[in-house]
């Protein structure tokens, strides 16, 4: 015979603890709320792709094995295919190797660069090594004209040896337009610095843009 859901309810009631069971401990146990507690826990918890990354986690680190000790082997054998078996249960839509190498790049990056997982928390796929690459790619794009506009600066600012040592040098004065939601170059809701246009402008061009504009170099 089966299960009434509120029947369902009371064992999925016994079956969680601490923030799952809080998660719908104010809902009243009926066959109707039964649908509505299942369906709040599988949200929360119910998320592939960290589960997928938690496994890769996990397989890239390896339990130590002693010289001539079966016992240990074994823990080796069955932590590798229990964590294997999961991955492959899950059906993901990217190869482990894929898992494996976009957790092991994301543990060298430092906070700000790590803003990857943010940017994609929301997409419903577990995105790829090359997704990730390409993320990195605007990154560094992004850091290297960091890198050449605060020189530009620097270099514009510096006195000129002709300049007597008791002239001023006016700093030019540039507004934070570069931080502004909305671009300035394309007009999208994004930085200009986030900007694909904007970053595949020679180095010159983008630095004239910016003078141009009066953007905050130290912004961008």
């Amino acid at each position: 015979m089966p299960l009434l859901n509120v029947q369902r309810f009371h064992y999925l009631i016994a079956s969680l603890k601490n923030e799952a069971k809080d998660l719908i401990s104010n809902l009243q146990i009926t066959n109707e709320n039964f649908l509505v507690a299942w369906q709040l826990v599988t949200q929360r918890y119910n998320n592939t792709r960290l589960i997928a990354m938690m496994h890769a986690k996990h397989l890239c680190q390896m339990p130590q094995v002693k010289k001539g000790d079966a016992t240990s082997l074994r823990q080796l054998i069955n932590h590798v295919s229990s964590h294997m078996n999961v991955l492959q249960a899950l059906t993901l839509n990217v190869p482990t190797q894929d898992l494996i190498l976009n957790h092991l790049m994301l543990a060298t990056l430092d906070p700000d660069t790590r803003e990857w997982e943010l940017n994609t928390a929301s997409c419903a796929d577990t995105p790829t090594t090359a997704d990730f690459i390409t993320f990195l790619e605007s990154r560094c794009r992004a850091f290297k004209l960091l890198q050449t506009t605060q020189s530009l600066k620097a270099d514009t600012l510096t006195p000129h040896p002709s300049q007597s040592a008791g002239t001023k040098i006016s700093k030019p004065v540039y507004c934070n337009v570069a931080t502004q939601l909305q671009c300035s170059l394309c007009n999208r809701s994004h930085r200009l610095f986030h900007c694909d246009k904007f970053l595949k402008m020679q180095e010159k061009q983008r630095f004239n843009f910016a003078k141009q504009l009066r953007l905050c170099f130290n912004c961008l």
